[in-house]
């Protein structure tokens, strides 16, 4: 009788029912080269933004595809572009980033007639200059022609005739002062639209002694610069009443004749 053969399991680690196989081990290559990858491709992206970067900003800075070729002049008036140009000496021919624009509004608001001056870049290849001539407020006579003052009192330039509906200030230009001459651009600041246009001339011994002419003669005592703003309303009340001279020197009291002085 043959005997049967028992089948003998070996001892093993026996798995709990309804336990989860645990995960197999990803192959050693790859894992490696996903991590490596992952760890690089940040510094990769940052290289590759400097280099664009680096690249952009070489052309800008000394590529010829972004030199200075024209400069444009805007805001003249009595001034021609050609004089701006020829003050400001932009260097045509250099990167327009590398050209200096501070330097050249400093050499076009030497040119007293300049009251402000604005320079920029306007990409590819212009620089822009944007100037404000100062203003004629009043002239002074000086060796035959008269000197233009502004209404900060600045002299800027000299004219062959009073230009229309300029007062000329009667002063000495060897003596009289900066301090003085602010003080009658400014009472010609302060005074009202009815009585601006008939001012023919003004006397200005010193600031707190200003005399204006009226285009028919009649005087206005106006005394010291200061508290302009209250005389100008004193004297468009006062001028109601008729008279050869209307004194606002004290606005406080004012008065008028009508013999002059």
């Amino acid at each position: 009788m043959r005997d049967r053969q028992a089948t003998v399991e070996r001892p093993g680690r026996q798995r709990a029912p309804g336990a989860a196989r645990p995960p197999r081990p990803a192959g050693p290559g790859k894992s490696r080269t996903g991590r490596r990858w992952t760890n690089l491709r940040p510094a990769i992206v940052i290289i590759v933004v400097l280099v664009l970067a680096g690249g952009v900003w070489g052309t800008v800075m000394y590529s010829p595809l972004f030199d200075t070729e024209k400069v444009s002049v805007r805001g003249t008036a009595v001034l021609t572009p050609a004089q701006i140009t020829d003050a400001a000496k932009v260097p045509v021919g250099k990167p327009l980033a590398r050209v200096d624009l501070g330097a050249i509004e400093r050499r076009v608001a030497a040119l007293p007639r300049v009251a402000s001056v604005s320079v920029t870049r306007d990409w590819p290849h212009t620089v822009k200059i944007r100037v404000t001539e100062r203003q004629v407020a009043a002239v002074m006579p000086d060796s035959g022609r008269f000197a233009e003052i502004d209404k900060t009192g600045v002299r800027f330039g000299t004219v062959d005739a009073v230009p229309q509906g300029v007062p000329v200030i009667k002063a000495d230009p060897a003596t009289v002062d900066d301090r003085t001459l602010r003080g009658v651009v400014e009472v010609i600041g302060a005074l009202p639209p009815t009585v601006a246009p008939r001012v023919r001339d003004i006397t200005a011994r010193t600031r707190d002694d200003i005399v204006m002419t009226l285009d028919d003669g009649v005087l206005v005592m106006w005394g010291g610069a200061g508290d302009s703003p209250r005389k100008a309303e004193v004297l468009v009340a006062l001028m109601k009443l008729k008279a050869k001279v209307y004194d606002v020197s004290v606005p406080e009291a004012p008065a008028t004749r009508n013999t002059p002085l």
